[in-house]
């Protein structure tokens, strides 16, 4: 940082005091206006350093120290209007802290009211959810249950209609049996029949030969 030297802070101390003799009050740009040049930030930290050894330079000239009467009262009435701006100026920079910390205070309170209300609504959604997620997970265990009889069911539906076809082919076949033997029966008649009336043929033959023999 760039450090004043001694002889520009004393050549704004001897600006400032001769200003203040003038009855002027000494600020950055009347002290740079009669050195002709220099930074305002340099000035302003010589200046801030002269103010504050002024007050020490009235103590002492209330000590005995000589210094124009004039110069004294000018110095105290400065000296006075500057502790009573700056008590202002701190009084103004306090009202508007404590203003805008109201201020905020009542931006924080609505948006924690906000926040919180939505945070309410945020936690019943929530809940609303858990609650269909937990009817959905009923509904499906239900229809996993269902759809497992329906499959059941459908298993015994096909074994018995397995069955019921296997039934039909077996009496389909008995059928054909009972007709095969009936039609067996039907031959054997007719040749218990035919074997009848050989054995009455036979037996005519054999009464007409020994009715030859007799001749």
């Amino acid at each position: 940082m760039y450090q004043m030297t001694s002889i520009t802070r004393e050549q704004v101390y001897e600006i400032a005091d001769e200003l203040l003799r003038q009855g002027i009050k000494p600020t950055q740009q009347n002290v740079r206006d009669r050195l002709g040049s220099g930074s305002l930030t340099t000035i302003n930290k010589a200046l801030n350093e002269w103010w504050s050894g002024l007050g020490q330079r009235l103590d002492a000239q209330a000590s005995g120290y000589d210094l124009p009467e004039p110069v004294i009262k000018l110095a105290s009435k400065i000296w006075t209007d500057a502790i009573a701006y700056a008590n202002r100026a701190s009084e103004s920079k306090h009202k508007e802290a404590d203003e805008e910390r109201k201020k905020l205070t009542e931006e924080l309170s609505t948006i924690d009211s906000k926040y919180t209300q939505q945070i309410v609504d945020l936690n019943t959604i929530i809940s609303e959810r858990n609650n269909e997620i937990s009817k959905l997970k009923m509904e499906l265990n239900q229809a996993v249950t269902n759809l497992g009889n329906e499959r059941d069911q459908s298993y015994r539906a096909a074994k018995a209609l397995m069955d019921a076809e296997t039934k039909l082919k077996q009496s389909e076949a008995g059928v054909h049996n009972n007709e095969g033997l009936l039609e067996a029966q039907v031959r054997l008649k007719i040749q218990a029949e035919e074997i009848a009336r050989l054995n009455a043929e036979v037996l005519r033959l054999s009464t007409e030969n020994a009715q030859l023999k007799l001749k």
